[in-house]
């Protein structure tokens, strides 16, 4: 006898024939031995056959049973040859770096071939390997108590309408005279507290509200440039897109149809675009743009990470001002060969390049006076910065903006303001 894994008995072979005839082999032995009655025989007959029956099926099951359990046995052994068993290869951890290469670790982690070599560039690295802007992905962290009492009030003093537009010049080199304003939005908090919009536009693209907050600010500043015609000024105005609206589909499409409702502001409004967005444009953006464009509206390139540029490529998709900062074209422009980094022009031939395609350079974040000569020299036409004029709020009839609330009590106390911008 023996036993499979289940522990239960299996009579095999000669015992299996033994139990077989046990039945006859008793019954001729009963006959011989035992008197019985003549009405006992079938009885005694028919439980003998009975018990026959029942211990050959139950042989049959145990059969059944251990085959069963063979053949699974069999199909492991056989998986296990098929796929052996790789060898585990521990990778160094992530080291926390830049967005990049945060991302390119991942991508290697899980298996992807690295389109250049470990020697390469990083440039060619850039041109070669396009990841998706650091901006837009998700957040992977939790947030802490104050950030979300702080999403709170921002997400109350948005509802609130509480957002104000404030003017920033842009002058000309070098006689600084004004030529056009930008419009730099703020958010008011419920205590008076002015945020900028680092501080409260990630909450607003998190929970979706990008978009509307842009159209938000471009009616308003489209009241602004009618304040500005009526009284005979010629400058316009710039508004900044984020470049989370201008991925949402549909929305360029959308400001299409907000500008035709002011047909007497062509030309008077130019919507300020930043370098990832222009350069990852696809076929519905390029059309939305050309719609945009056939209406007369001028389009500005804005904060810029590098100085590489086709001032070709820029004329032809509408854009008519580029704002570069000043702290990268100044470093450009002490090096030998007037180059910050990378196959970018000499800085010295930005502004008549980019004037010979109709396109004009525009210095940003110009916040000390020694920066000043430098641009000058450089052919800059155009600056912007604190060292010219600090943006400064627009009266809220003019934009139509909500007066910001006064302290509870507190009728001639000052507002809670912070430099922002």
């Amino acid at each position: 006898m023996v036993t499979n894994k289940k522990k239960i008995p299996v009579l095999r072979d000669r015992k299996a024939a033994l139990l077989a005839f046990t039945p006859a082999f008793l019954t001729a032995a009963a006959s011989a031995s035992v008197p019985m009655e003549a009405s006992l025989v079938l009885p005694v007959f028919g439980f003998l056959v009975m018990a026959v029956f029942f211990g050959l099926v139950f042989l049959w099951w145990q059969a059944e049973t251990e085959r069963q359990n063979l053949a699974v046995q069999l199909a492991g052994l056989t998986q296990e040859d098929q796929a052996p068993a790789v060898p585990l290869v521990l990778r160094p951890p992530v080291r926390a770096g830049s967005p990049t290469a945060v991302l390119r670790e991942l991508a290697l982690s899980a298996g992807a071939e690295p389109s250049v070599e470990i020697g390469a560039p990083p440039l060619a690295l850039a041109q070669t390997v396009r990841f998706p802007e650091p901006s837009l992905l998700p957040s992977m962290r939790s947030s802490s108590t104050a950030e979300i009492g702080r999403m709170r009030l921002v997400t109350q003093a948005y509802e609130a309408d509480r957002i104000e537009l404030h003017l920033q010049p842009v002058v000309s080199l070098p006689h600084c005279k004004i030529r056009f304003y930008e419009a730099l939005a703020r958010l008011r908090l419920a205590d008076g507290t002015l945020l900028g919009p680092a501080e409260f536009l990630p909450v607003l693209e998190a929970s979706g509200r990008a978009s509307d907050f842009d159209r938000r600010v471009l009616i308003r500043s489209m009241a602004i440039a009618r304040h500005l015609v009526a009284r005979g000024s010629e400058a316009i105005v710039g508004v900044n897109l984020t470049a989370h609206s201008i991925a949402e589909p549909g929305f360029l499409w959308s400001l299409a149809g907000l500008i035709d409702t002011s047909p007497d502001l062509l030309g008077k409004i130019v919507l300020e675009m930043p370098q990832h967005s222009w350069r990852h444009l696809d076929a519905d953006l390029r059309a939305a743009l050309a719609a945009l464009r056939e209406r007369g509206v001028p389009f500005s390139l804005d904060r810029a990470a590098d100085l590489r540029f086709d001032p070709e490529a820029l004329a032809e998709i509408g854009i008519r001002f580029m704002k570069l900062p000043a702290d990268l074209m100044i470093k450009a422009a002490e090096q030998a060969d007037g180059r910050y980094a990378g196959p970018e022009l000499d800085v010295r031939d930005f502004a008549s390049a980019l004037r010979r395609q109709g396109i004009r350079l525009v210095a940003e974040r110009v916040d000390a006076d020694d920066m000043v000569p430098v641009l000058c020299d450089l052919g800059v036409p155009l600056a912007q910065g604190f060292a010219f004029a600090a943006p400064r709020p627009v009266k809220p009839e003019i934009a139509g903006e909500q007066a910001p609330p006064r302290p509870f009590g507190l009728d001639d106390a000052p507002t809670l303001l912070r430099r922002a911008g």
